[in-house]
Formats: structure tokens, C-alpha cells, sequence
């Protein structure tokens, strides 16, 4: 009996979590992906054993995509396949319908919201879901999203509290000391207009910002435009490009000499990334603009916020959080505290594997308690 995960791509943070996984399952597991396009993200062409390898995507219509090989995965009774949750993709759909007919079982793994999120899309997302025998959700707070919609069925329903492999960063990470910490900011992700950097960049320009220092780990192609504005605002000398790092030494070096977070748009995975360093979090309070991930978030715990899309408010954020030494050394005992009971790649297996074993067994001994079946 097979365990299928068919993903558009196998991007560098996955692979720890499928590792675990593999280790799980054994020798009858597998992830099929496409080679990626996500710059340095992207898989590098030494595959795992679990790995299988799928045609490129091509795009059908505008906005609908067909992954090509998909349908040439071999599936038999008693597997259980589990496809990643975007509706643009039809081969996806299309392989829910063959294992179905093939007498497997399905999983739709994917987000209940996310920052892109509309409500004609979400309304058509719920509804391919049901094409499904259970449903993966990225986080808790997404289960809870998904029952308040009162839904009919009796499919499996959890989440996974989608994370990072923390593994290394816990050997790496270094004691959080206000004293030793040279360094003031740390945005970490890709340069997207999704990240909004430019609006930060703004903030740090404000008098009540002099002097606050902003490292950048990440790439994209607003890169050389954003350096550009640094220039023009007058901050270059505050601002340190690091480029698109994987390696998780390098990125400790950075990460362990700065205080705080900050990330002025939607945010995702990058939240987890700065909470598994200790680091307290900076983020806008429009919750529905943000990634699943944000509900790692512990507004006045583990981080702060500031209005959504209010330079001044943003500013005032990060002043106040960079002056208070004791609220910065009790959020970071909170952040630590965040990733190391969920949103880890160790927890993402676990409860990964506890759904496949579920549905496989129609429900039977799904007893942990953040784990749901609709009635």
C-alpha cells in the first residue's frame, strides 16, 4: 500500500519534512514534483530516493494549469494519494477521479485562506474538496475556519501547523542577549510584491527609525529597484543585502545578531523561520492578507503588530519594540517556545502520518485531539 504526495515542486523546505516522512512510511512512499522555479528555493537536482520526478506544468487557460505525467502515476487499491490543494491545477482534479476509480484513497492538502484568498475561488476550492476522502489543512486555526462554514460529509478533516525543519536552527540558534546583538532587524523571504519591503524601507526612512539597522536575507526581481530606493531615502548605509541564502549557517550568522523580525506584508513561512531563531516578530494586523502560517502569531507574546498598510504605525512598532529589552526577552522565550511545541517539521510528520493512517483506515483510532471528523 502506497503513500502518493503529488506537489507542482519540491522546493529546499520540504525536504526535511518528507525525509521524516519517507522514514515513516518506508519504501512505499513517494513525492512527485516538477523541477521548480523558485530561484534558489528550487530543489537541487541531487534527488532523495522518495522523490519522483514529473513533466513541466503548461498552462491550459489563463489562470488553469495541467501538470504534465500526472496521470501516469501508477496507483492501485488500498494506496492513499494525497494532492496538493490548488484548484488551478486540473490534473490534480483529474487524479482524485483515477484514484477514486482505482479504489484509493484521497487527501486534499492545502489552505482553507491564504493572503490571495477571494471569496468566488474559496467557494469553488470548498467544493473540490469534497471530491476528496479527507482534508489537510495547513494550521488549527484553518480547522476551526473550515467547521464555522458548517459543512456536510463525513471526510476526515485536520491540519498540520505547516512549518520548517527546525532541527538545525535549534543546534545553530544562539542565546538571546539584548547585549550581544549588533544588529537590529532581519527580514527574511522572497522579494515579492507580496513581501511589500518597499513600504518597510519607507518606515525605516522615518525620524523616530533613525539609526535602526534592516538585514535582508532573500531575492527577487524587485532587488535592484528596492536598493535603489534606499538610496533615494537616504538609508543605504542601515541596510544589508544578503542575497538568497539556503544554507541555514549563513543564515544563522545573520539571524542570531539581530533582535527582531519584520515582515511588512502577507507573511508565511518566514514568520516560522524568525520565531525558531528567538526572534520576536513584527507584522501588519490584517490577518486575512497573511499566509495560514500566521496563526504561529501571539499578538503581545511571541510578537507585535502594527496597522495594516500605516507607514507611521509601522515605524512606531519597531521603535517601541527595539527600546523595551524586557518585552523583547520574553517574546523571544515565547517564540522559541512556538516552534518548539508545533509548526516543526517533527509535529508536521506526525500528524501528517496520523491522517494518512486514518483515512487508510476509514476513520478507525483517529483519536488526537486536534484532529476533527465532519458530521
Amino acid at each position: 500500500m502506497k503513500t502518493i504526495i503529488v506537489q507542482p515542486t519540491i522546493p529546499t523546505y520540504r525536504v526535511g519534512f518528507f525525509s521524516r516522512l519517507a522514514a515513516r512510511f518506508g519504501p512505499e512512499f513517494a513525492v512527485y514534483g516538477s523541477i521548480g522555479d523558485m530561484g534558489v528555493l528550487s530543489q537541487s537536482p541531487s534527488s532523495p530516493t522518495w522523490e519522483r520526478r514529473l513533466g513541466k506544468s503548461r498552462q491550459l487557460l489563463p489562470g488553469l494549469l495541467w501538470q504534465q505525467g500526472v496521470l501516469s502515476i501508477p496507483i492501485s487499491r488500498g494506496d492513499v494519494v494525497v494532492v496538493s490543494g490548488a484548484p488551478r491545477y486540473l490534473s490534480n482534479i483529474a487524479l482524485l477521479l483515477k484514484a477514486r476509480l482505482r479504489g484509493a484513497k484521497t487527501i486534499w492538502w492545502g489552505h482553507f485562506w491564504s493572503s490571495t484568498s477571494r471569496a468566488w475561488r474559496a467557494s469553488i476550492r470548498l467544493i473540490l474538496m469534497k471530491l476528496a476522502d479527507g482534508i489537510l489543512f495547513y494550521t488549527d486555526k484553518e480547522v476551526e475556519g473550515y467547521f464555522a462554514t458548517k459543512p456536510s460529509g463525513r471526510q476526515l478533516v485536520s491540519a498540520i501547523n505547516n512549518g520548517l525543519e527546525t532541527e538545525e536552527i535549534v543546534r545553530l540558534r544562539a542565546p538571546y542577549a539584548i547585549s550581544s546583538r549588533q544588529r537590529d532587524l532581519l527580514f527574511i523571504g522572497r522579494i515579492t510584491p507580496k513581501a511589500e519591503l518597499g513600504f518597510l524601507l519607507e518606515a525605516l526612512a522615518l525620524s523616530v527609525c533613525a539609526n535602526i539597522q534592516l538585514d535582508v536575507i532573500g531575492s527577487g526581481d524587485s532587488e535592484d529597484q528596492l536598493r535603489q530606493r534606499c538610496i533615494a531615502l537616504g538609508i543605504a548605509n542601515r541596510v544589508v543585502w544578503h542575497g538568497g541564502i539556503t544554507e541555514e549557517k549563513r543564515i544563522a550568522d545573520v539571524a542570531n545578531s539581530c533582535k527582531a523580525f519584520v515582515y511588512p506584508g502577507g507573511v508565511g513561512l518566514s514568520l516560522i523561520h524568525g520565531l525558531a531563531y528567538g526572534l520576536p516578530a513584527i507584522v501588519h494586523d490584517n490577518w486575512r492578507e497573511h499566509m495560514p502560517e500566521i496563526a504561529a502569531l501571539k499578538n503581545d507574546e511571541n510578537g507585535t503588530t502594527f496597522r495594516d498598510r500605516d507607514v507611521n504605525s509601522l515605524g512606531m512598532a519597531i521603535a517601541s519594540l527595539l527600546t523595551d529589552a524586557a518585552r523583547l526577552d520574553a517574546m523571544s522565550t515565547a517564540s522559541i517556545d512556538t516552534t518548539a511545541q508545533s509548526f516543526n517539521a517533527v509535529d508536521m510528520s506526525e500528524r501528517f502520518y496520523a491522517m494518512v493512517e486514518a483515512v487508510r483506515n476509514e476513520g478507525k483510532h483517529f483519536t488526537n485531539s486536534s484532529h476533527q471528523v465532519t458530521s
